[in-house]
C-alpha cells in the first residue's frame, strides 16, 4: 500500500468509526423548536393542538379506587407532547382539597412541563415538549383528602 493510499484508509476508518461511535449516543431532542410552548397556541404560524390527539392515557387510582384520568398527547404537525389530566371530580377548592397537576417527561434528557389544576377547575394540561425521534410519558395526581390518586402513562 502506498503512502496516499494509506492515508485515505486510514482516514476512512477513523471518520467510519467516529460516525458509529456518533450513533451509540441517546437520541435527544436537538431541535426543539416548540419546547415550553402552549399547543392551544400560534407558534411559527401553527397550533399544535389542531393536530393533537390522546396517544396514551392511564386512570388516576389509589386504594379507595379511581378519579379522573392522564393523558399524553401528541401532535403529528409539530411532533411535539403535552400532559393533560381530568380529575372527574367537583372543580378544585384550595383549602378543601389538593387541586392536583400533571407532568410531560421527555424520556432522552428529562426535560419536563407541568401543570397545576387551577381554583374552580377539574383539569389542565401542560406545555409542550418536543418529541421528534425520542419518547415522552405523562404522570399526574389528585389529592380530594382521604385519597390521593396517580396514574402514569405509556411512553410514545
Amino acid at each position: 500500500m502506498t503512502r496516499s493510499a494509506a492515508t485515505i484508509a486510514g482516514t476512512t476508518g477513523a471518520l467510519f468509526g467516529a460516525q458509529v461511535g456518533l450513533g451509540a449516543l441517546p437520541a435527544q431532542a436537538y431541535d426543539a423548536p416548540y419546547d415550553g410552548t402552549d399547543p392551544g397556541s400560534y407558534v411559527n404560524g401553527v397550533k399544535c393542538a389542531d393536530t393533537g390527539s390522546p396517544v396514551r392515557s392511564a386512570p388516576l387510582t389509589s386504594p379507595g379506587g379511581s378519579s379522573g384520568t392522564v393523558y399524553l398527547y401528541y401532535s403529528t404537525a409539530c411532533r411535539t407532547t403535552w400532559a393533560k389530566i381530568v380529575t372527574g371530580a367537583p372543580a378544585c377548592q384550595p383549602g378543601v382539597d389538593y387541586c392536583g397537576s400533571a407532568t410531560v417527561h421527555r424520556n432522552s434528557d428529562g426535560k419536563e412541563m407541568t401543570c397545576n389544576i387551577p381554583t374552580g377547575k377539574s383539569a389542565c394540561y401542560t406545555k409542550q415538549v418536543n418529541d421528534a425521534n425520542v419518547t415522552s410519558y405523562a404522570t399526574a395526581h389528585y389529592d380530594n383528602g382521604p385519597w390521593t390518586f396517580y396514574g402514569t402513562t405509556g411512553s410514545y
